[in-house]
């Protein structure tokens, strides 16, 4: 529905489509739309009535429940996983593997990033600041895999995105740093800072996630060419979502 913003009654009108198409009856769904003053958001509750499984001895039989969620539908701001795509040239082949070990200590970490919201599950996300170049940073970086995690299951199905250096710098097997010197891609060492002018963003749908050897596996939908201005028409942010029981 969020994509259908600022067009409210046909935000509206997809929202309820696609709760009434989940088994919610169209009384037991409320939509929101502008929210908190914003015409690029959206507020969707819904409620059902479900069944007691344990509690039908104490003489219980059903309760309501309610869930709602906020999206809003923004201009991409730096979302992306705190990594870079080194050496899959996504053009060629869309399934990518990112957090891996690409050269001795490389696996394709970096260090300038803000985490969002790290204590909540449901919200965690990581911000990227790519517009002075991006820091590579030696080793797993292991303090960021349960936030990964986190994103990795509540995105299947959905798009996440990840830096990477542009197909021709990949192929080039060269890359132009923030210094001005120019070295080859498996010469990287720890704090170099490629410059933003070699970068791309991918639009990805995870379909796996080594929690173990901490390796993401992505298929990439869509590429942009960052250093150029371009970037996701639609981007969407979910802001937040809550569920509750009532009497």
């Amino acid at each position: 529905a969020v994509l259908d913003l600022p067009n409210a009654s046909t935000a509206i009108d997809t929202a309820i489509r696609f709760a009434e198409a989940n088994g919610i009856d169209r009384n037991d769904i409320t939509v929101i739309t502008p929210y908190d003053g914003d015409s690029k958001k959206i507020k969707v509750v819904c409620r059902d009535t479900v069944a007691y499984t344990f509690a039908k001895v104490l003489g219980f039989t059903e309760t309501e429940v309610t869930v709602s969620a906020v999206a809003k539908k923004a201009p991409w701001d730096g979302d992306a996983l705190p990594f870079i795509n080194l050496d899959d040239d996504y053009l060629d082949d869309n399934e990518i593997v990112a957090w891996e070990n690409v050269s001795p200590g490389d696996f394709e970490s970096i260090d300038n990033y803000e985490m969002v919201y790290p204590d909540d599950p449901d919200l965690v996300y990581f911000k990227i600041d790519y517009m002075n170049g991006v820091e590579l940073k030696k080793g797993t970086v292991a303090t960021v895999k349960q936030e990964v995690g986190y994103i990795y299951d509540r995105s299947l199905g959905s798009t996440v995105y990840v830096l990477s250096l542009s197909s021709s710098v990949i192929n080039s097997g060269k890359v132009l740093l923030k210094d001005g010197s120019i070295t080859n891609l498996v010469n990287l060492k720890n704090d170099d800072v490629v410059d933003p002018s070699q970068l791309a963003l991918l639009e990805c749908v995870f379909h796996d996630y080594d929690y173990k050897g901490k390796s993401l596996f992505l298929t990439v939908v869509d590429s942009y060419d960052i250093a150029s201005g371009e970037f996701p028409p639609d981007y969407v942010r979910v802001d937040g979502g809550d569920s509750m029981l009532t009497e």
